[in-house]
């Protein structure tokens, strides 16, 4: 009887310490789980200042300058004259030309009652009404090569440095100064072409430039081009905006940021990627019994990255769990012991990413 109860307890000792035996032998990892974070993403990019009406005022004929009625720098309304070319022969000739107009149609006006009333023949007024009309047009090509000589602004704008003296003989294409029209600006800036579906014409768009450090410019995307650039893979974007008080000029290089609607994202730790060749993987916890679990390798597609976290597009929903660390000593089916982690994640909830 004795020797039983001896064999029974001896029995129990050895089945205790096989068990404590196969438990240490489990392979501990570190888990995480999936979550689900809302993110705001801004577009950067940087982009050029332009005028949004810029022209250089030039001559069209050649002719000697009488005057100039403009300062550099000026700010000059539309239809301002700027320099007045030679023109008294030009004058004189168009007064000439009125006159002979003028008598023209007296006379046309004169011989029409006799035609009513049948006393001069069709072909006699039709040659009155001839003189008349190739009078008409004589003034007409005489007033316009006047208006060729008188140099006017075609919109309201700041000129730059003149070029010309008074006396000085313009040639066609001689430029004179240059007109901007600077109350509104455009931006022009290119971004990458996956963001396509993200852009809107009307869409706000903060602007900075290091002229002014500290003060945002609010612009709108005014146009989109509807083509990709084949060799950078990028969509040109054209922004406006008000400049009332001139302090942006063309040139300007502008950083440009565009803010995204907010969306959620889910995130693991970028330490549970798993490389392999071209592709990515994790090592997906399966619950088993006794609070253990299977591993199972699972592909996954990545998106953008945070410190580190990364995005998981596919290939895991919201709540798996998975080996955040000690990935690269397990295998797939193999049983292990989880100890959670817990992700580390801002207090609002909301965060800015750059890209």
């Amino acid at each position: 009887m004795r020797l039983s109860l001896t064999g029974l307890m001896l029995g129990l000792l050895l089945g205790s310490f096989g068990l404590t035996s196969q438990a240490s032998q489990t392979q501990s990892v570190v888990s995480a789980k999936v979550f689900e974070k809302q993110i705001v993403e801004t577009i950067q990019a940087l982009g050029d200042l332009n005028a949004s009406e810029s022209v250089d005022i030039s001559a069209s004929v050649t002719e000697q300058v009488e005057s100039i009625h403009f300062n550099d720098g000026d700010y000059v309304k539309k239809d301002q004259l700027l320099v007045q070319l030679r023109s008294a022969e030009e004058r004189a000739s168009l007064a000439e030309l009125k006159i002979a107009t003028n008598n023209a149609k007296q006379l046309y006006d004169r011989y029409l009652p006799l035609y009513t009333r049948g006393d001069i023949a069709q072909s006699t007024l039709d040659e009155y009404k001839r003189e008349w009309d190739l009078a008409r047009a004589k003034e007409a090509v005489l007033q316009a090569r006047l208006e060729k000589l008188t140099l006017k602004a075609p919109f309201a704008g700041r000129v730059s440095i003149r070029q010309i003296s008074e006396g000085a003989l313009l040639t066609p294409g001689t430029k004179v100064t240059e007109l901007q029209d600077l109350t509104q600006v455009k931006i022009d800036f290119s971004v990458p072409s996956r963001f396509l579906t993200e852009l809107s014409v009307g869409d706000r768009v903060v602007t900075k430039t290091d002229a002014y450090v500290g003060q945002d410019f609010i612009a709108q995307i005014e146009t989109i081009l509807p083509r990709v650039d084949v060799k950078t893979r990028s969509v040109q974007v054209r922004a406006k905006l008000t400049n009332p008080d001139g302090l942006l000029v063309p040139g300007m290089l502008m950083k440009v940021e565009l803010q995204q609607k907010p969306r959620s994202v889910l995130f693991i730790p970028e330490t549970a990627i798993v490389p392999i060749a071209e592709h990515h993987y994790v090592y997906q916890l399966m619950p088993e019994a006794n609070g253990l679990y299977k591993i199972s390798r699972k592909q996954v597609a990545l998106g953008m990255r945070q410190p580190g976290l990364v995005e998981i597009k596919t290939g895991l929903e919201l709540g798996d769990k998975v080996v955040s660390e000690g990935a690269l000593r397990v295998r797939p089916g193999q049983v292990v012991n989880a100890m959670d982690k817990l992700p580390v994640q801002s207090s609002s909830g909301l965060e800015d990413v750059a890209l």
